[in-house]
Order: structure tokens, then sequence, then C-alpha cells
């Protein structure tokens, strides 16, 4: 995982920003999502965090989805 940079994505309809980042955790890889400025990171419960980590890719591609963040892209 070394050498992967911060990814930044955007929900176009209500501005909010999220990074979305690879780590390694206990040893294992996992995913997380941490929110930029004001944004909240919805947790399992509905609770409103400023992080969430997921331990498998598709997790955290489909919690993106579903809440309508896409890549940013420069142009």
């Amino acid at each position: 995982m070394k050498g992967v940079s911060e990814m930044k994505m955007i929900n176009k309809k209500s501005g909010e920003a999220v990074y979305f980042n690879p780590i390694r955790k206990n040893g294992k890889d996992a995913w997380i999502i941490q929110g930029i400025g004001s944004t909240v990171v919805i947790g399992r419960d509905r609770q409103k965090l400023k992080s969430r980590t997921f331990a498998q890719y598709a997790q955290a591609e489909a919690y993106l989805a579903r809440h309508g963040f896409e890549s940013e892209t420069y142009r």
C-alpha cells in the first residue's frame, strides 16, 4: 500500500467531499473514508462520524456510490 495517495471524492449535489484511502489495520488491508471539513460520514447505526473503516473494498465502493460520491476530475 506504500506510495498510494489520497483520492478525493465529491458529491456534486450536496457539495460534500471525502477522502478515500487504503490503510493497513491489524496486519490486514482496509479502506477508510474521511469527511473533509464539515462533511460527516454516516455510520452503521446512522450515527454521524468523521471517518469510517471498511474491511472490504467492495463495501467502501458501495457506500460511496449509495451516498452519491464520485472521484474528482481535474481539468
